[in-house]
């Protein structure tokens, strides 16, 4: 089967131009300027203003599991995304061990699937048996492969639990995982000192393998949280380090972002070859249990839930909440929950919300805080356009592949329309569509290593993504946020296309 796709030719790495692509089965056949269509294809899809373009690739999902209850991929295909990034934040579902398992099958029940594996092979072939609609490459995150030798309350590992991290980690690395991640905010990476991060960082050095952290901090304490990352790699003799969601969270931060761009051009002088992702937004979203006072600041989410049933627990967080001053209520946005009384208002800030805002907070934990989400403002959009215009940044939704409708929750609008609108900001801002391309595709290829993707060449896959520079864009808000990109014409996954 062949098919010919005409038109101006975005191929990561040139400008566009008049160009034909010829595509046989699954890979690129031929890219030239003129390709008799009627002679060499089956089918011919002529486009007149649009770009052809290599599929988009989002370095920064989520979709571990939703994609096996949401083969189709909806929320990233509509977008132009043929392949994502997986396993970040330091949560992947691998390696799964009696430690581990009960936790998170209880963490991703709402979609259904039945963790079946314990190691990344037997993940990937259960992608593989699922047909998913999207391209995927793991990590393996930190805090599972931390939970899988120690459990999730072990803050100080023994040398053996160490070692026995070690090996997990290289068994993964040597059998496909594109890397490490961390979510250094989030338990039990919250627990990891430098040390234990830098003897990891060895091994993915070995691997050439990417290490990409959700830091420490990415508002008060950013620039140390940054340095202490900085040092581990330089000390380590990591060659990859991705900043996850670049961020200056809060307005006395958002003067860090000179220095925070300085101390990564610094260490990229070094050898280290330093990247960072981002999505289009100023408020960011994550597990409503991050506002909760110690201990609760480091249980598991599961955990909160039940020590919330006692009431002397909940009085604690209720005096806590108590104290917190207006302007964080005004902020902060119910992004997810399974409550039914709360449901309702997904997609309003706290004050919006009738009633007592510190006891919705407690009802929605008390019920199931692994569902439970947060919205909160507190970003610069000046420093948000420094950052995805600047060459380093590539694209990341931080979402989870989904449907339209909300069966298996309501996702931040990141997730159906970041790297659309991504590229609409860029283009806007006088970025070329080359360059626009570029960003969204052979950046992150190369970075990652992905060989047969990420350019339009001969031999290479056939994952291509047709759009309008014109229209592309997300309108999807908190209020409406499954609400498909603008400007997709087709996407193109291994030679199968599908319009829109």
């Amino acid at each position: 089967m062949k098919t010919l796709l005409k038109g101006f030719v975005a191929d990561g790495i040139n400008e566009p131009s008049r160009m034909a692509v010829l595509v046989e089965n699954d890979r690129i056949i031929a890219v030239e300027k003129e390709l008799y269509g009627s002679c060499v294809a089956d089918k011919i899809y002529s486009f007149k203003d649009e770009i052809i373009a290599p599929g988009f690739i989002d370095v920064h999902g989520h979709s571990d599991i939703s994609i096996l209850a949401c083969p189709g991929a909806e929320s990233k295909r509509r977008q132009g995304v043929t392949c994502e990034i997986t396993g970040n934040c330091g949560l992947s579902p691998f390696p799964l061990t009696g430690k581990n398992r009960e936790h998170l099958e209880h963490l991703y029940a709402n979609y259904g699937i039945p963790l079946t594996w314990e190691n990344f092979p037997e993940y990937k072939q259960t992608l593989a048996d699922k047909k998913v609609n999207l391209r995927t490459f793991s990590l393996c995150g930190h805090n599972t492969l931390r939970a899988a030798v120690a459990a999730y309350d072990t803050q100080e590992l023994s040398p053996k639990q160490k070692l026995e991290m070690a090996v997990l980690l290289e068994k993964n690395l040597a059998a496909g995982a594109k890397g490490l991640s961390t979510g250094l905010l989030y338990t039990p990476g919250c627990f990891a000192d430098a040390d234990e991060i830098t003897d990891l960082m060895r091994i993915l050095a070995k691997y050439n393998a990417v290490y990409a952290t959700h830091l420490r901090s990415e508002g008060d304490h950013l620039v140390e949280s940054l340095q202490e990352t900085l040092d581990a790699a330089l000390a380590s003799g990591l060659t990859k380090l991705q900043i996850s969601h670049l961020k200056t969270a809060g307005k006395d931060n958002w003067h860090k972002l000179d220095e925070v761009l300085e101390l990564i051009n610094q260490y990229r002088n070094e050898g280290i070859d330093i990247r960072f992702d981002r999505y289009p937004y100023v408020e960011s979203q994550t597990m409503l249990s991050v506002i909760l006072p110690p201990p609760f600041d480091t249980m598991p989410d599961r955990d909160i839930t039940i020590a919330l049933q006692d009431e002397a627990a909940r009085e604690k967080v209720r005096n806590s909440l108590k104290n917190r001053p207006e302007s964080d209520w005004s902020r902060w946005r119910l992004t997810g929950t399974n409550h039914p009384e709360w449901r309702k208002f997904i997609g309003k800030k706290y004050t919006e919300i009738p009633g007592n805002k510190v006891e919705a907070v407690i009802e929605q934990l008390t019920f199931d805080a692994t569902t439970a989400t947060i919205g909160a403002a507190g970003m610069s959009e000046n420093n948000m356009l420094k950052i995805i215009n600047h060459p380093l940044c590539m694209p990341g939704t931080d979402g989870n592949a989904l449907p339209e409708s909300t069966c298996f929750g309501t996702a931040h609008p990141r997730a159906f329309g970041a790297v659309a609108k991504l590229i609409r900001l860029k283009l806007d801002s006088g970025c070329s569509i080359g360059q626009a391309v570029k960003c969204v595709s052979s950046s992150p290829a190369d970075f990652f290593n992905l060989e047969n993707i990420g350019t339009l060449q001969t031999g290479k896959k056939a994952d291509i993504t047709v759009f309008s520079p014109d229209d592309i864009d997300s309108d999807a808000d908190f209020i409406d946020p499954h609400r498909f990109a603008k400007g997709i014409t087709m996407t193109m996954l291994d030679g199968i296309a599908e319009f829109y």
